[in-house]
């Protein structure tokens, strides 16, 4: 049996690319959550690697808050790339944020179903609009120019 995945493009947010889907759709176990975006930081600094780890922190605490209701599992990676090195005012920098999470049950057999969708589309719009555009370092832009 091939592996095959799926991928559904979420219009979110202007500022962002957003999408969702997994890797495998015939035993759907977890969903990936994708956004990308060019950041530029809205003062200088001298180590960006902490101001980086905050956001990713801050991420992670808002997935953790939006999976009460929702069917995904407690377990979540949430990878956020952005490189500490070549941050400077300025210039703006590729971000790219995946979250994956995994389903409490396997009884879904489409990522379309609204449990699923809905729960993305709501974690996925908490991140940008809670945690990323709130945020006092950095300003966010939909293309690098």
């Amino acid at each position: 049996m091939l592996k095959q995945g799926r991928e559904i493009n979420t219009n979110i947010s202007d500022l962002f690319k957003t999408s969702y889907g997994t890797v495998d759709v015939s035993s759907l176990r977890s969903i990936y959550l994708n956004m990308s975006t060019w950041v530029e930081p809205i003062e200088e600094a001298t180590n960006w690697s902490p101001p980086i780890k905050k956001v990713k922190n801050k991420i992670k605490h808002q997935v953790h808050n939006q999976l009460n209701d929702s069917p995904f599992k407690d377990k979540t990676i949430v990878d956020l790339d952005l490189r500490a090195s070549g941050i400077k005012k300025g210039k703006r920098s590729f971000l790219r944020c995946e979250v994956t999470l995994y389903l409490k049950e396997l009884k879904y057999k489409d990522i379309k179903v609204p449990s699923i969708s809905d729960s993305i589309i709501n974690i996925t719009d908490k991140i940008i609009n809670e945690t990323l555009l709130t945020s006092t370092v950095f300003r966010f832009y939909k293309s690098k120019k």
